[in-house]
């Protein structure tokens, strides 16, 4: 499902000239990156462009060409074109209401994506879904090159970001030859890899420290399962002065517990809800599948959910009330 053709079609009218790109609530690497580089194109193309995500850029980004002019929010009346990337379910963007609005105004949508489970494409004008590449940030690569368009060193270095961070730093199996073809690719065009590896691989503040000491203090193991698990409650993210970003990372760390088959990780969110991460390194699991049971997705080896209630210690355990 990947209308290139029909994209190229819409962004060279001229009647279409405001575009909005809306990346997912609790950003990554991948749809930040995919963001900045598309607003990169489309101002290359000489077209208005905006750039929203619920949250704000998360500090281990905040290198990236661009990061400082993404918003929080907008106004609808205010673009032509809607496009949303690396999201697979149109709530992850954050602005439900307003998008399902947008579509019975007749404001096209085009939906770039990468993920298994994308319900998106039922109300998009145009997609371009692709669940074999790495990340959207490999789609985006293509955009790119099916309209001729050169990259310059500082989008090489968002491109790779994107790909860099959706693929564990090629060490996940989403890691394909042409992965490895592309970011070369981006080397060539002047991306800065040793740039990214300092900055997200080796971005450690000491509240993050802290915050994941306290996630390996508390693992549990399920030997039934084959599962390690841990929490984190709000309370503990404001006691060391700690955000929700510096969680990132730690339940790959987890999940890499010799003989286990997944790890979760579960983390109170100010709202109200629970977060749910999950990842494996078992050919044979799909936490994806997992995850759809409480309304989440993603990948196979990484997926996520979210659900009402908060966690409480009880005399067997942390459970969600």
């Amino acid at each position: 499902m990947a209308s290139y053709s029909k994209f190229i079609v819409h962004i060279e009218d001229k009647d279409n000239q405001k575009f909005l790109l809306i990346a997912h609530d609790r950003p990554d690497g991948d749809t930040i990156a995919s963001a900045l580089a598309m607003r990169q194109l489309l101002e290359s193309q000489g077209k208005k462009v905006t750039v929203v995500c619920l949250q704000e850029v998360p500090e281990v980004f905040k290198f990236l060409l661009g990061w400082q002019k993404v918003k929080t929010d907008f106004l609808l009346g205010d673009f032509e074109t809607i496009i949303l990337l690396d999201t697979g379910d149109l709530r992850r963007t954050g602005y439900y209401d307003r998008l399902l609005q947008a579509k019975s105004q007749g404001v096209p949508i085009v939906n770039i994506d990468h993920h298994p489970k994308n319900d998106i494409w039922k109300l998009a004008k145009i997609n371009i879904v692709d669940e074999k590449v790495s990340s959207t940030c490999e789609i985006i690569y293509d955009i790119y090159q099916k309209l001729g368009e050169k990259i310059d060193s500082a989008t090489a270095t968002i491109l790779l970001t994107g790909i860099y961070t959706d693929t564990g730093g090629f060490q996940h199996s989403n890691t394909a030859p042409r992965t490895l073809e592309v970011a070369s690719k981006l080397l060539s065009s002047g991306a800065q890899l040793k740039q990214i590896s300092q900055k997200i691989s080796n971005y450690r503040s000491l509240a993050m420290l802290k915050l994941w000491g306290i996630v390996l203090d508390r693992i549990e193991h399920r030997s039934e399962l084959g599962l390690v698990y841990s929490i984190i409650t709000q309370s503990d993210i404001k006691k060391i002065g700690a955000k929700e970003d510096d969680l990132a990372g730690v339940v790959n760390l987890i999940s890499t517990i010799p003989g286990e088959q997944a790890a979760l990780l579960l983390y109170e969110l100010p709202d109200g809800k629970v977060k749910g991460s999950l990842r494996t390194e078992s050919d044979k699991i799909d936490v994806a599948k997992i995850a759809g049971l409480f309304g989440g997705g993603g990948h196979k080896k990484a997926s996520g959910f979210v659900i009402d209630g908060k966690l409480k210690k009880t005399d067997v355990g942390w459970k969600v009330v």
